[in-house]
């Protein structure tokens, strides 16, 4: 299922007016839970008042009548057996435009390989005023470092490569997209990432932002200026359909729990030409804001996530990861059961997610999750709780509690109205196209980090 989410996360115009869909539907019939909403602001002091005055010592056994024994609910409610996990691939990721590009390749032990390159077109910033006899000097691919994560400790390879196939900024791709390229590399070389300022040459004076320096090679440059005073140069249609653009292809081979990926600015990046036109040096910025790619490659051979994958509902952990790595499916079959008995009112629930607390300080977890279900029709939606005000819905990590809360009451209501028939719910990473992190959580069954829905009502 195509996951076209802006910076990996889903598609806000799409979700919204799926959710809005749903909404004007459910309006058109009556819900019997707007009459429960009423009658409970009505009868609730009532009630309240006979709670006291019969002196109930236990609020929380309020409504254990309502379901048949084995499904009953308290007011703040846990139920292991009705949630059900499953790990799973994630089968699409759309990472076309984004804020940052991933480069890299990290073998973490617990998620295996993971390996992100960069399609790119190269755009013209402006005329080129080349001169007259200009003669090239170098070609540099700049790529300006943004953040860095896993083990930078050990040195990566990447190649580049032209394009012979073309891209278009008006068309979605995704992390499985790939562009035909000539196979031999037009620059190479290796590298330890690093966030400390560059230094050029023996000029310690001159200090400049962190960034990646590839060399490529002359003929690119020669093939480049052989273009001067030609209609090529005249604008980007005429350029892009000479110069397609560039492969960015990182390396595979990190020692196990070695390697780190790295979140690259295209903003702050550039392919540069040096040249001199007689004895003037002079030197051309090519802009890489324009059509770009993320490719994310997992192998999973021999990791803790593999046996997992797929495997159903008695395992304890669980796995989410950024790159189109790994994702977990929450089923929640028994929701509607809550209704065998009559209609109930739900007003809150939270879907209580822990984290592993022994992280490795070299793989963070995500600083935000992602929950997410589906449309009848099979699109990928958030909950409508997600359009709640700010900071509602949840999913920021808690480093107190090392947890994730996700606020869900509006979505499992309208579960047992009827208004939505998908009780499956899908945990990823947010941002997860320009963020390469993961995360360990226990599921229903791990008795020391639970994953568990509390339900009040």
């Amino acid at each position: 299922m195509n996951q076209k989410f802006p910076d990996a996360s889903p598609s806000k115009g799409n979700l919204v007016n799926n959710n809005l869909q749903n909404l004007t539907n459910s309006n058109k019939k009556t819900s019997s839970t707007l009459w429960w909403r009423k009658s409970f602001l009505i009868i609730q002091p009532i009630l309240v008042g006979i709670l006291l005055f019969s002196g109930c010592k236990d609020p929380d056994e309020l409504g254990l009548n309502v379901l048949p024994p084995g499904d009953q609910l308290q007011t703040e409610f846990s139920d292991t057996s009705t949630l059900i996990t499953t790990i799973l691939l994630e089968d699409s990721l759309q990472t076309d435009e984004l804020s940052l590009q991933l480069l890299g390749c990290i073998n973490d032990p617990t998620f295996g390989i993971a390996n992100a390159s960069i399609y790119t077109q190269v755009n013209l910033a402006g005329t080129p005023a080349f001169g007259t006899n200009p003669i090239a000097d170098s070609l540099v691919l700049v790529l300006g470092y943004n953040s860095i994560y896993g083990d930078s400790s050990e040195a990566q390879s990447v190649n580049v490569y032209h394009l012979t196939s073309d891209m278009s900024i008006d068309s979605t791709y995704y992390s499985y997209s790939t562009f035909a390229y000539d196979p031999t590399s037009v620059g190479s070389t290796t590298y330890l990432p690093s966030l400390k300022n560059v230094v050029l040459d023996s000029d310690t004076a001159t200090k400049l932002a962190p960034h990646l320096r590839i060399k490529l090679d002359n003929s690119l440059a020669d093939l480049i200026l052989s273009q001067n005073g030609l209609s090529t140069l005249n604008s980007n249609a005429e350029w892009l359909a000479f110069f397609k653009g560039l492969k960015i292809e990182a390396g595979s081979s990190v020692t196990s729990g070695k390697g780190a990926v790295s979140a690259l600015n295209f903003f702050n990046s550039t392919m540069t030409l040096y040249f001199h036109d007689d004895t003037v040096p002079k030197k051309y910025n090519f802009s890489l804001v324009n059509a770009r790619v993320n490719n994310f490659t997992h192998n999973l051979a021999g990791s803790v996530v593999e046996p997992y994958v797929n495997t159903g509902t008695t395992d304890s952990l669980c796995f989410v990861q950024g790159m189109a790595g790994v994702k977990t499916k929450i089923s929640m079959p028994h929701l509607k059961h809550f209704n065998d008995l009559g209609s109930i009112v739900v007003n809150k629930a939270e879907l209580y997610i822990t984290a592993q607390s022994n992280v490795p300080a070299l793989y963070p977890v995500p600083s935000r999750l992602f929950l997410t279900t589906k449309s009848d029709a099979g699109s990928i939606l958030f909950p409508i709780d997600y359009y709640e005000s700010s900071g509602y819905f949840g999913g920021d990590y808690n480093t107190s509690t090392n947890a994730y809360v996700f606020n869900i009451a509006r979505q499992v209501q309208g579960i047992l109205d009827g208004t939505y028939s998908s009780t499956d719910f899908y945990l990823v990473v947010a941002s997860a196209g320009v963020v390469p992190n993961r995360v360990v959580i226990g599921s229903s069954t791990n008795a020391d980090y639970k994953l568990k829905l509390s339900v009040y009502y």
